[in-house]
């Protein structure tokens, strides 16, 4: 019997849906995108194209609703590595776009570089615990209009699992899908091995980025999975209440649903988000319960509506080092939210509200990540498990350590740690390592032993030419 939270009875559920329809009805969305507005007109909207926005019926909304797959699978390079969206599994996202790093060696925060994200992408690689990987960080140390390019490049080199980005500059995206031409020998491939997930950061309130709704809307002929991420700040560009901002973000992802479904019915959409509070006394994005409470709404919401869900509640808002406060921020943010079925979070590693990547604050979040599996996993309560022969055969006797039982299921029920020993006082203190140090030692180890499956050579000379070609044209 696993373990189930539920926030809105089915009743709520409903209510929050209505609210929601009558939001798009009424006051609609701001697309900012003429493409976006002729499709939606052509559909039956009211379409105001001075504002850029549009009035979604709510029998449009079902239509979507109705298209949309609840089930994705995620491709790989290593299809051994291939994530299932909608199947039960629980599935962990690197940290993404920090701007800052924290040094393995001097522990200075400073500007990220592209050896830095080969880093990240190496010990993600590494690790089981982490199945999709994301940019960490940006590499600075090359020109803006290529970084993308050059996370890709790094993305698919230094990792076999499936890459979270997306194709969101239209002046760069021919340039991706050449790569993606190279690791597949067609672009069209896409639809039966999507090797990255295209991920839209919405502008809340209710509006859409123009540019970023164009260069998704030029991918409906490949359909890469769409990973819907609204950001909505409690207070400040969404209302305050948490009520509020729930249904504010619910509608936009309806609106969100019904363009890319009429765009290209069947697309796969990926129901995310990472709310935030605003701060009263420091205007900083911040909150913790306030957090993890939206996102567990969010989630029920997802799977109101049949769709996969994703939750950004891994990283600490707050916290600047390896501490009791990001550890708390970590269990606090993720665990309602794998306890209310979530296919994904997004963000170990992450520190001051996402501003930079700590990787051994990633490797500790695995631990985290082993122990939130193994709560979700629950009891089995089956003959097999209740082990009552064997309770009628011991009696009374508290001798079980020796009993076949034992070492038939110990490690299927009991979770052994990678990372923490287990261990008396005086060892611990013999050891005089704190958890920060541990972490060091290990993600280092890691860093020096661990060997990404390589690309073929002929792949990864045509991804080198491609980016070539790129910097010749776009940078000069």
């Amino acid at each position: 019997m696993a373990i189930n939270l539920t926030l809105f009875n089915k009743q709520e559920l409903e209510r929050l849906h209505g609210k929601s329809l009558d939001v798009l009805k009424k006051v609609g969305l701001q697309f900012n995108s003429q493409r976006a507005l002729a499709i939606l007109g052509d559909a039956g909207c009211d379409v105001d194209t001075e504002e850029g926005s549009a009035k979604i019926p709510s029998e449009l909304v079902q239509r979507a609703l109705e298209s949309v797959p609840s089930q994705i699978t995620l491709a790989a390079r290593n299809p051994e590595k291939d994530v299932h969206y909608g199947s039960g599994e629980l599935n962990f996202i690197s940290a993404a776009q920090g701007p800052f790093f924290r040094d393995l060696d001097t522990r200075e925060r400073r500007a990220s570089t592209s050896a830095d994200l080969t880093q990240c992408a190496m010990l993600c690689d590494a690790l089981d615990e982490v199945t999709e990987f994301a940019s960490m960080v940006v590499p600075h140390d090359v020109p803006p209009i290529l970084r993308r390019l050059q996370a890709a490049k790094i993305a698919y080199t230094c990792t076999s699992m499936h890459v979270v980005g997306g194709m969101t500059d239209l002046t760069t995206q021919p340039y991706q899908l050449e790569i993606i031409d190279a690791l597949l020998g067609d672009r069209k491939r896409l639809k039966e091995r999507p090797l990255f997930s295209h991920v839209i950061n919405d502008v809340s309130p209710l509006q859409k980025d123009a540019d970023m709704v164009d260069a998704t809307l030029s991918l409906a002929d490949y359909t890469p999975p769409i990973l819907l991420y609204y950001m909505p700040l409690a207070g400040g560009t969404a209302p305050v209440t948490l009520a509020g901002s729930v249904l504010e973000m619910t509608a936009n992802m309806l609106g969100s649903v019904v363009l890319y479904q009429l765009a290209q019915p069947g697309w796969p959409i990926i129901w995310g988000t990472g709310p935030g509070v605003l701060d009263m006394r420091t205007g900083r994005y911040s909150g913790r319960a306030e957090l993890a409470l939206m996102s567990v709404a969010h989630v029920e919401m997802a799977r109101y509506y049949g769709l996969p869900a994703l939750s950004g509640d891994f990283s600490s808002p707050d916290a600047k080092s390896i501490g009791f406060q990001s550890g708390m921020d970590a269990v606090i943010g993720s665990l309602p939210v794998v306890l209310a079925g979530t296919d994904a979070l997004w963000g170990p590693g992450d520190l001051d509200a996402a501003t930079f990547v700590d990787l051994p604050y990633l490797l500790l979040c695995t631990e985290i990540v082993r122990q939130l599996k193994r709560l979700r996993e629950g009891i089995q309560l089956d003959e097999e498990h209740f082990l009552s022969d064997v309770i009628a055969e011991m009696r009374f006797q508290g001798e079980y350590l020796g009993h076949p039982s034992t070492k038939k299921y110990f490690r299927q029920e009991h979770l052994l740690p990678k990372l923490f020993p287990r261990e008396s006082y005086e060892a611990w203190e013999a050891r005089a390592q704190s958890e920060e140090d541990m972490a060091i030692a290990r993600v280092k180890e890691i860093l020096a032993d661990h060997e990404p499956n390589p690309l073929p050579e002929d792949v990864r000379a045509e991804i080198d030419r491609i980016i070539e070609a790129a910097e010749v044209h776009l940078v000069g």
